[in-house]
């Protein structure tokens, strides 16, 4: 690979040209590659790429780890080349999760939620800011700012306000449904429809099912019935067209697909999907209110080891109904501390071995990433290859999730929004500074007094 070709065309070098790549995607930070021979990557030399923090996956399912903005770039500019395959944009080539590619149920969460996490972001972001303005009207009395019903005296501006940051929640059963269609390789307006009638059941809200004292409610089940529904009718309208005449190709897939989807959802998914909501929603909240500090410290421990595995993306739809179920997710709160620590060890680095020119680098590319609550480029540029700088970093997280334990009700209002920016969407915003805080100061104490060790330093050492 040549040090004169653009970043883009060093990777596409390292992964074994066009030819050798099957598809490719991108997330906030990295560079998802599906490849036909793993053995023509060059895995040592894309991890060398100036600007690539790490290189994780399967030889056959790469990952590549650039960071947030340098993902997007890197693929737009791949987007370009002739011959690839951005799966993101090839809206008719079929499922985006085949059968020889797909890493499972983790997997098929990914894909769906991936598109969505910006808007998660944006819209919490916004929530926040609101937030901000009613602040200022309790202490000031600014009319602009009044967050009342618009019949009771409230401004326009903050009824406004409140449309623009809680129409993506209001309809997010229908966004789901409608991204779980398309992975599965279906008409992604059909998965719309399944999305809709999770969301509305129409005249039929609160009339009885039949058995088990059940009533149709809008709403059931959330999330995770409008996943089952959206990937359900992606797979019966594909088999309906499988069997189909030709001459009934064009109407009879959607009628079907609606009519026994439609029925499945309504009166299996939803009251399923419902139950086991309920269950995940009781269970989750009785922890935090009975483990209290000790259970909140595990828990922010833990959560590094499931982003550095990708585990963490099943814990979308967990979040999601809980944010459903009862406004905001206090499992989001204490996964947030994870940031924190990262964000500690990572300044005590800079502080303990300025010496070492490419770790301070690392450090400072991935430190602005990490207080704004994305912790990739330090987990994969920094942490992972320091060894036990990673669990210095845990160790961190796991004080402020201790402290995150003694505020009951603490909780984001929303996903993907997290670090510093984390207060704005949480319900208690100032126990949560404390604990993030917390998470930042023995992250960096951890790693202060431990370190790293030599050998693992060399890593960093080429430019001393």
């Amino acid at each position: 690979m040549s040090e004169n070709q653009s970043m883009s065309q060093q990777i596409l070098a390292g992964l074994g040209g066009v030819e050798n790549i099957s598809e490719f995607e991108n997330c906030m930070t990295r560079l998802r590659v599906v490849v036909k021979d793993g053995a023509k990557m060059d895995r040592k030399g894309l991890a060398k790429i100036h600007g690539v923090l790490s290189v994780v996956g399967s030889d056959t399912e790469p990952q590549i780890i650039l960071g947030p903005g340098v993902a997007d770039t890197i693929a737009t500019e791949l987007r370009g080349v002739a011959g690839l395959n951005y799966s993101e944009q090839d809206m008719n080539s079929g499922a985006l999760m085949q059968k020889k590619s797909a890493t499972g149920i983790l997997d098929f969460f990914s894909r769906t939620f991936a598109p969505l996490i910006p808007v998660f972001a944006g819209s919490g972001l916004l929530f926040g800011v609101k937030q901000i303005f009613v602040v200022i009207f309790n202490l000031t009395g600014t009319q602009i700012f009044n967050p009342a019903a618009v019949v009771d005296g409230g401004s326009v501006f903050m009824a406004a306000m409140t449309v623009l940051c809680s129409t993506f929640f209001t309809y997010l059963n229908i966004a789901v449904a409608t991204q779980a269609a398309r992975v599965m390789g279906g008409n992604m307006y059909l998965g719309l429809v399944a999305g809709g009638i999770v969301t509305n059941v129409g005249g039929l809200a609160g009339a009885a099912m039949g058995f088990m004292g059940l009533t149709f409610v809008n709403g059931r089940g959330g999330t995770l019935a409008a996943l089952a529904a959206g990937a359900l009718i992606a797979v019966v309208e594909k088999w309906i067209k499988k069997h189909c005449p030709d001459a009934l190709a064009v109407h009879l897939p959607s009628l079907g697909a609606i009519v026994v989807v439609g029925l499945i959802t309504m009166f299996l998914l939803q009251p399923v999907a419902g139950f086991v909501t309920d269950i995940i929603t009781t269970a989750l909240l009785w922890m935090f209110e009975n483990a209290g500090p000790l259970g909140g410290a595990v828990i922010s421990f833990a959560f590094l080891p499931l982003v550095m595995t990708g585990l963490h993306h099943g814990l979308t739809p967990v979040h999601a109904a809980l944010i459903q179920s009862v406004g905001y997710t206090p499992l989001y709160a204490y996964n947030s501390m994870a940031g924190g620590g990262q964000v500690g060890a990572a300044i005590a680095l800079l502080v303990k071995y300025r010496k070492y020119n490419n770790l301070t680098n690392a450090v400072k590319g991935g430190l602005p990433a990490g207080i704004l609550g994305i912790g990739e480029p330090l987990i994969f540029g920094v942490s992972l290859p320091l060894g036990r700088v990673f669990f210095t970093a845990c160790a961190g997280a796991a004080v402020g999730g201790l402290v995150c334990g003694f505020f009951p009700g603490m909780g984001a209002v929303t996903i993907n929004v997290s670090g510093i920016l984390g207060t704005l969407v949480n319900t208690r915003p100032l126990g949560y500074l404390l604990a993030y805080a917390c998470s930042i100061l023995f992250g960096f104490l951890f790693t202060y007094f431990v370190g790293a060790k030599e050998e693992n330093l060399q890593h960093f050492k080429s430019e001393i």
